[in-house]
């Protein structure tokens, strides 16, 4: 019988082994298509600038579910070789040559990889529908986008699956050729080392992730004046969260468990023993594993919490782009009857108007790089107490309590259009019109939003006082807002007020446009951000999966003997469910941490609160997680007890 003969009867026999592979494997590849198809799609890339925001999200998307599905699969082939090197040592005993055996294998796992991609490419056409549709409503684009298959779509997902397939299965070949019969016999006899116990490495762990946390809590305020720019200190951080993972799992958990095991009143409780020491014992060979569950888990958080907080930013910051429904700049008294002549005519009603006043002038500071002097906005602080009375941003009140100045303070409030803000100025003198101020704050609130003529300068609060002296023998300029019925659906009437209002291409503005406008480019990453959190998610289930069935493989013939001595299936479940727990709520809490860090700095430099977006990632992943745990621990204790042949069958 030749080589495919023979994986192919393994394959069959062994189809409900790698039922939880093919599955991942399926539903990453039906994804993987879809993302492609963005980039090939003709219908959408007539959208111009909207095509731009949805290709550059999926290539994003495409690029790291490339290394799931590579991480993935390098994780899963080393989980099957482990679970089946009796069956490689039982060939070798037969005289089967090591080469012919590798072979078998490596056609096995090609086998694995052309069903997943048989099955998973039809079921990604049939969807594909489905999903431009909700990639469609999330970017709110008028167009219906046809059903099409792309055949550039589909060569490419081809190319790169049938490459991570052949070097998986290339992989194969080698391990089980390189596979010496005499250390497959002594597999099971092989004796399990303690771990080396490095304090320095261990403290290093905890003070890289506490300075990552902290530069991530003081992303725009630096300690010591360090002489970096956001991105530099979003990489150290980075930097300083991997290693220190790294570092936790290899060196200060394993001082933590020796320390514990050495606790006569603690160890000797329940089966703690056997749990504590058998994760100690693991550490040596774990702890990457470990520490890959982490980072995918934080990766996890950030990209769920993160998509829900880039659509409240969406829903928020349109608010602060277009304070009113419609706003015009320096109109005259006939013009603004004329704009409510158009809006009487039309379905919508007014329901408030407003007119806010200020001035235009110079500020100078010191950026960092030198002192610069640019062209601001200066108003008091009525008139921003005003206007937010009728805008009415949510916790308005508190707001006004925050930005009231006194004489030698200014506040700030950051131009509509800066999404993102790598550096702050709160605490440094000001000159404002040759006038000495201390920058109390900075703030995004409703005010002036994104005019083209006006809406990229800073607006700088004062108090009335100074105000009324600033503005002697100077002309005060207005902004004239409306608030409508049914704004977002409000642009045919801005296209009719356009026409009647004087240089309507710089002044004016509307929340119709500027609520479009931002969903094309967060409504891709939004949904993008969703679809990838799944991903993330399956990474982190697949990591953790094969890495605890790996231990139960180990934990077999220890636990056989546990229970001829006397050992009760009751103690084994309590044994096994804490040696599950440590492997697996570590890692998940510690992601969790990681990942609440990641949006906590996210909210420094776009200046917004993203706390309900966190409580409600967080509780998801805590949620799933913990239905993972129960599953894992049922599974561990079958293996353990019934064996996983018995299981595997059952």
């Amino acid at each position: 019988m030749n080589a495919f003969k023979i994986s192919w009867l393994l394959f069959k026999n062994n189809l409900k082994l790698y039922r939880f592979y093919l599955t991942v494997l399926i539903l990453t590849t039906a994804i993987y298509y879809n993302f492609l198809a963005i980039n090939f799609n003709p219908y959408l890339q007539v959208l111009n600038e909207q095509y731009v925001f949805a290709r550059t999200a999926s290539s994003l998307c495409s690029i790291i579910l490339f290394l799931t599905i590579l991480s993935f699969m390098f994780h899963a082939n080393h989980f099957f070789y482990k679970l089946r090197y009796k069956e490689i040592g039982t060939y070798m005993l037969m005289g089967i040559p090591g080469g012919k055996i590798g072979r078998v294998f490596a056609l096995e796992s090609i086998l694995l990889g052309g069903t997943a991609v048989i099955i998973g490419l039809p079921i990604g056409l049939l969807f594909s529908k489905l999903f431009f549709m909700l990639l469609s409503k999330a970017m709110i684009l008028d167009t219906q986008i046809p059903f099409y298959i792309p055949p550039r779509a589909i060569g490419t997902l081809l190319l790169i699956l049938a490459l991570i397939i052949l070097v998986m299965g290339l992989r194969n070949y080698r391990l089980v050729r390189s596979s010496k019969l005499i250390e497959i016999l002594n597999a099971a006899k092989q004796e399990q080392r303690l771990p080396k116990i490095r304090w320095i490495r261990g403290i290093a762990g905890v003070v890289c992730i506490a300075a990552a946390y902290y530069l991530a809590l003081h992303i725009l305020d630096l300690p010591f004046n360090l002489p970096m720019d956001f991105m530099q200190t979003t990489v150290l951080i980075l930097i300083l969260t991997c290693s220190g993972t790294y570092f936790f799992f290899g060196s200060f958990l394993a001082i933590v468990l020796n320390a514990l095991i050495q606790k006569k009143k603690v160890i000797y409780k329940r089966s703690r023993l056997v749990s504590f020491s058998n994760t100690l014992f693991r550490l040596g060979t774990h702890y990457r594993s470990l520490s890959m569950t982490a980072i995918l888990c934080a990766a996890t958080l950030a990209a769920f919490s993160g998509s829900l907080a880039l659509k409240y930013f969406a829903d928020t910051n349109t608010a602060i782009e277009a304070p009113y429904s419609i706003t015009c700049y320096n109109q005259d008294e006939v013009t603004k009857q004329k704009i409510r002549a158009v809006i009487q005519a039309s379905p919508h009603q007014i329901l408030a108007e407003h007119e806010s006043r200020f001035l235009t002038g110079q500020v100078s500071y010191k950026n960092g790089y030198g002192e610069r002097t640019e062209t601001c906005l200066i108003t008091s602080f009525s008139e921003v107490k005003k206007s937010l009375m009728i805008t009415r941003p949510e916790d308005y009140q508190q707001i006004l309590k925050i930005i009231e100045p006194r004489d030698s303070e200014t506040v700030s409030i950051l131009h509509a259009n800066l999404v993102f803000s790598g550096s702050s100025h709160a605490g440094q003198d000001f000159i404002i019109q040759g006038r000495p101020y201390i920058l109390k704050k900075e703030v995004k609130i409703p005010f002036i939003g994104e005019l083209e003529g006006i809406g990229q300068y800073q607006t700088y609060i004062v108090t009335d006082k100074q105000y009324d002296e600033l503005k002697e023998n100077r002309p005060e300029m207005n902004l004239y807002g409306i608030n409508l019925t049914d704004p977002q659906d409000s642009l045919p009437l801005v296209k009719k007020i356009a026409g009647v209002i004087k240089n309507p291409g710089e002044n004016l503005n509307s929340y119709a446009g500027q609520y479009q406008y931002k969903y094309y480019l967060i409504g891709a990453f939004y949904f993008m951000g969703l679809v990838m959190a799944v991903v993330f998610m399956i990474s982190t289930f697949s990591t953790m999966y094969f890495k605890i069935l790996s231990d139960a493989i180990l934990d077999r013939e220890q636990y056989k003997i546990l229970m001829k001595i006397g050992m009760t299936e009751p103690e084994i479940a309590q044994s096994i469910y804490t040696q599950v727990g440590i492997a697996f709520i570590l890692p998940v809490l510690l992601g969790i941490l990681h990942g609440i860090m990641a949006i906590k700095a996210l909210e420094s430099f776009i200046h917004y609160q993203f706390t309900a977006s966190i409580l409600m990632g967080g509780g998801v992943l805590l949620l799933v997680m913990a239905s993972f745990y129960l599953f894992m621990s049922k599974k561990y204790r079958d293996m353990v007890v019934k064996g996983w042949e018995n299981h595997a069958t059952a």
